[in-house]
């Protein structure tokens, strides 16, 4: 893979250790021991592991618009200490944050939008670093890479640079550096010590624990059955039911069922039993799919499939058996994946997620910001109402 040296940017020279930035053209031109040393503890997805099964199965690569361009620092000793997961992009297809207004209003200013680069995960919606600093980096490592991405965006006429879904960590370091931030409502679910469902249901409000507890039923009684498949043993007719459900849910909702049948067995041999499918069954036929998959103190409901809308099927699958399943390993959180205030009256609780912005011209910048306050009101409000409408027991034990 090729790799473009660049002198590391600053803000504010804040450190005096000397570093190095490169971009490398692909995750196989980076050693995996040295991205994993910057990655380790920070969830499966910023893994070497994931990001590769993502651009050698084809799932992420330049002729979709995804063209790998990640930036990595080394200290003058040669050590990697920091690293991020960039993207060119051609296209705003696939993306978790819509930007078509913005498209729409660069292009009619007369200015050429694409390409942009984003910081982020392809297909994969989950909070988490993006920023990827080893222990022990000099404290300048996040400064110099943020400072090089905007160089790199003047010196190649960028647009714009997107990082989605940063953790509060990295979002409090792009808003320090003058990026716009934009939020949206996310839910998890969160162990607060539960020996079992049973004691988990006993800590909701006794209508929603009513509730749960009468589409559990429903559930037993359908005759529904559910078979889960750890990662070692996922085989090929395991995955193509899987992506068969996805595609028919997909096909509905007018949306791109983008995973295939190469990522997933990729995915499964290098992560192994952390990936997880589970299938409902009718009568012997799979009528919902789920992947999840296991890391970090956190089990993550990614990708969901189903013939029709089984809103039942639905909710046992995603979400009250992985709630289950965390308990029975000990596992603090549950993420629901994007959206869905449905989850909130299954006993996940609203979460924000975000999303930085930077742009090349400030009078997009500020035509940005002004529509940004707008929809970031919206949203603050909607998380304030969810938040009001917690699942969960009262002090008075209603």
């Amino acid at each position: 893979m090729s790799v473009i040296q660049e002198p590391a940017a600053q803000d504010g020279d804040r450190n005096d250790v000397p570093l190095s930035v490169a971009m490398v053209f692909g995750i196989s031109g980076v050693d995996p021991l040295e991205w994993d040393a910057c990655a380790a503890g920070k969830g499966p997805f910023v893994s070497h592991a994931y990001l590769r099964a993502v651009e050698e199965s084809g799932l992420a690569g330049p002729d979709i618009g995804w063209r790998p361009a990640h930036m990595i620092v080394r200290e003058a000793s040669g050590r990697l200490v920091g690293a991020a997961p960039l993207y060119l992009r051609d296209r705003s297809t696939d993306e978790f944050w819509p930007d078509q207004a913005w498209v729409d209003g660069y292009q009619a200013s007369g200015g050429r939008y694409f390409p942009k680069m984003v910081m982020e995960i392809p297909y994969t919606p989950v909070t988490g670093p993006r920023i990827l600093l080893r222990n022990g980096a000099p404290s300048g490592t996040a400064d110099a890479l943020i400072g090089t991405l905007r160089s790199l965006a003047h010196k190649h006429g960028l647009s714009s640079i997107h990082v989605g879904f940063p953790d509060e960590e990295d979002r409090a370091r792009f808003e320090a550096a003058g990026w716009l931030t934009r939020h949206a409502v996310d839910y998890e679910w969160r162990n607060e010590g539960y020996r079992d469902f049973a004691d988990f249901t006993a800590a909701l409000s006794s209508h929603r624990r009513r509730v749960m507890l009468w589409e559990r039923r429903k559930i037993a009684a359908s005759g529904v059955r559910f078979r889960e498949v750890p990662g070692s043993r996922v085989a090929e007719a395991d995955v193509a039911i899987f992506l068969d459900l996805l595609s028919d849910l997909h096909l509905r909702r007018g949306r791109r069922q983008a995973l295939t049948m190469d990522f997933v067995l990729r995915l499964c041999a290098v992560l192994g039993d952390a990936v997880t499918l589970t299938f409902a069954e009718s009568g012997g036929v799979a009528i919902g799919a789920l992947m999840t998959v296991e890391g970090d103190d956190c089990l993550y409901v990614r990708t969901w499939g189903a013939r029709e809308e089984a809103r039942f099927v639905h909710f046992e699958t995603c979400y009250y058996r992985s709630i289950e399943r965390a308990i029975a390993h000990g596992l603090s959180r549950v993420n629901g994946g994007r959206g869905g205030p449905h989850k909130l009256e299954r006993g996940f609780l609203p979460v924000l997620a975000h999303a930085c912005h930077w742009f090349l011209h400030t009078n997009m910048r500020g035509a940005v910001a002004e529509g940004l306050d707008l929809y970031n009101a919206k949203a603050l409000a909607k998380f304030a109402q969810e938040q009001a409408r917690s699942p969960y027991r009262q002090r008075d034990g209603r």
